[in-house]
C-alpha cells in the first residue's frame, strides 16, 4: 500500500512532535539524563549556598545556610529537638533520594545547636569528614569517620578553632593524607587581619588565611599563612598518597585592598599553590577576569587522581556600566563566559579556554571530576539575555575543553525572575562512586515582593 505524499508528511510532523515531547527537556541533546528533583530542606526549614561531598562508599554530605530569617534557630523535623542553629547538615545513604541529619555526639545531637551561619565540608584519604561553620567571630569544627555506606559517628566537635581572624566572612575546607586538613578564613578585606606568617612570593595581605592542622583538626596553626592579594578564593587538595600538594583558586578583586583603594578594570586569577602542607606557597597566573562585574563570583577548582588541576570561573562578557558621583564605577552583565583552565604542572603554568555552550547569562558554575578523572561535571545557572526567560538551574557531565551540553534538571521550576539574580552565592556538583553526577542548588520562590524562601534541591544523572 502507497502512503499518499500529504498524509506521510502529517504523520512525520506527528511522530517529531511526540519525540519532542518526550525527549529529556534541556537546551543541548547529548546522553546524559537526570532523575527528577528532590527537596533536601525539611518542612519549614529553608536554606541557600549549598555543596555537597560523597565519600567512597557511596554517601552524600551536603550543608547549606540557613534561610536568614531562621539563621538563630530553624525548624528541623529531622533533629531530635525539632531545631537547629549551626548550618545544614545533611546526611542521604540511598543516592539523593532522601536526606536527613549526620549523626551526633549523642542520641539528642545537642551540637547541631552550636550557632553557625555558613559552611563547608571536605574528605581526608582516611575516610574523615570535616566541617567548618562559621559563627561570624570564629569557627565551629566538627570531624566524623565513616566506614560503611550509613556507617558514620562523630570523633568530636568545638565551638572555636580557634584563630586569631576576628572575622571569616565565608569558610572554606580542603584535606587529604590521614588527617591533614586546612582550614580558609576570609577577613573580607585586605587590610584588618595583619597577623598571618609565612614565607614565599604566596605571602602577603589578602583577604583569605590558610590555617593547617597536621592532626585530624585537634589542633591549628592560629596564626595561619595569608595569601598575597586573594580575593574570592576556593581551595582544593591532591589525594594521591604522599603528595603534599594544596592549592587555592583566587580572584584578586581588581588588586583592591577593599578598604582604600579603587578596583581596577582587569581583574587576576592566581593558583596559590603548597607542596609541603601549607607551610609556603607559591604563586602563579591562571588568567585575567572583569573585576568591575557586579556579578563576580567564586572560582571552582578541582584535581584528578593524575594530579591535574582543573577549574572554571564565570566571567562577564559584555557590561554595561555606570559611574555614581564619587567616581565609583561598577558594571552589569548583559552576557557571561564560562572559562576552563587546566595545569599539569602543579599549578605553575595554565591553559584556557572559553567552553560556553551558548550565549547569555551564566551564574555560579561549579566544577566536579569523575573517579577515574576522565569526564568532567558542571552545574550551573543559565538564562537567555532577554527579560521574559526566568533563570533555570543545568548540569552536564563533558570531556575536558569540549563545551558542555547543558541539560536542564527542573524545566517546570525557575529558580529565579527574568529580571533578577539567581539565588546566591553558589551551587554544586560532585560525582558519586558510579559515575553517575549530582546537582544541588537553591530555588526560590517566584512572586511580586522580595522572596524569604528558599528551599534546596538535589539531582543526579541516570546509570
Amino acid at each position: 500500500m502507497t502512503i499518499p505524499r500529504k498524509e506521510f508528511v502529517l504523520v512525520g510532523l506527528i511522530a517529531l512532535v511526540i519525540v519532542t515531547l518526550l525527549a529529556p527537556r534541556s537546551f543541548a541533546q547529548g546522553n546524559v539524563t537526570f532523575g527528577p528533583p528532590v527537596k533536601v530542606t525539611p518542612p519549614d526549614g529553608f536554606g541557600y549556598e549549598p555543596s555537597f561531598v560523597v565519600d567512597r562508599f557511596g554517601n552524600i554530605f551536603a550543608t547549606a545556610h540557613k534561610e536568614n530569617w531562621q539563621l538563630l534557630l530553624a525548624p528541623d523535623a529531622n533533629s531530635p529537638t525539632f531545631t537547629r542553629s549551626m548550618s545544614w547538615a545533611w546526611l542521604s545513604v540511598d543516592g539523593g533520594n532522601t536526606w536527613g541529619d549526620i549523626p551526633g555526639l549523642t542520641p539528642l545531637s545537642i551540637e547541631q545547636h552550636q550557632f553557625g551561619d555558613e559552611g563547608d565540608m571536605a574528605f581526608d584519604d582516611a575516610n574523615h569528614l570535616y566541617f567548618v561553620d562559621t559563627n561570624v567571630a570564629d569557627d565551629t569544627i566538627a570531624r566524623w569517620t565513616v566506614t560503611g555506606l550509613g556507617q558514620v559517628s562523630i570523633d568530636f566537635t568545638r565551638p572555636l578553632i580557634p584563630t586569631l581572624q576576628l572575622i571569616d566572612d565565608r569558610p572554606w575546607v580542603t584535606a587529604h593524607g590521614n588527617g591533614h586538613v586546612f582550614y580558609l578564613g576570609n577577613e573580607g578585606d585586605k587590610v584588618t587581619y595583619p597577623l598571618g606568617q609565612g614565607q614565599g612570593n604566596g605571602f602577603g595581605p589578602g583577604r583569605y588565611t590558610v590555617y593547617a592542622s597536621l592532626d585530624g583538626g585537634a589542633t591549628f596553626n592560629s596564626f595561619g599563612y595569608t595569601l598575597k592579594d586573594s580575593g574570592w578564593c576556593r581551595p582544593a587538595s591532591d589525594h594521591r598518597p604522599g603528595v603534599h600538594l594544596v592549592y587555592v583558586l583566587c580572584g584578586n578583586d581588581g588588586g583592591s585592598d577593599d578598604v582604600f583603594t579603587p578596583i581596577n578594570p582587569k581583574g587576576t586569577l592566581y593558583a596559590y599553590v603548597s607542596s609541603d602542607d601549607a607551610r609556603t606557597f607559591s604563586r602563579f597566573v591562571v588568567g585575567s577576569y572583569q573585576a568591575l562585574d557586579s556579578t563576580f563570583g567564586w572560582p571552582s577548582v578541582i584535581v584528578d587522581p593524575a594530579g591535574t588541576v582543573s577549574a572554571i570561573y564565570v566571567d562577564a562578557h559584555q557590561m554595561e556600566c555606570f559611574t555614581d558621583i564619587t567616581g565609583n564605577t561598577s558594571c552589569d552583565p548583559d552576557s557571561n563566559r564560562i572559562m576552563l583552565y587546566q595545569s599539569t604542572d602543579q599549578g605553575r603554568t595554565w591553559k584556557g579556554k572559553d567552553i560556553t555552550p551558548r550565549p547569555g547569562r551564566y551564574r555560579y558554575a561549579w566544577l566536579a571530576v569523575s573517579p577515574g578523572g576522565s569526564k568532567l561535571g558542571v552545574g550551573t545557572y543559565y538564562k537567555p539575555s532577554d527579560d521574559t526567560t526566568p533563570w533555570r538551574v543545568y548540569g552536564a557531565i563533558f570531556n575536558p575543553w569540549q563545551k558542555p551540553q547543558l541539560v536542564s534538571l527542573d524545566e517546570e521550576h525557575p529558580v529565579g525572575s527574568p529580571t533578577s539574580e539567581p539565588p546566591g552565592d553558589y551551587m554544586g556538583s560532585y560525582f558519586l562512586p558510579d559515575g553517575t553526577l549530582g546537582v544541588i542548588w537553591t530555588r526560590r520562590v517566584l512572586s511580586a515582593v522580595v522572596a524569604i524562601e528558599r528551599d534546596i534541591y538535589f539531582a543526579r544523572s541516570l546509570p
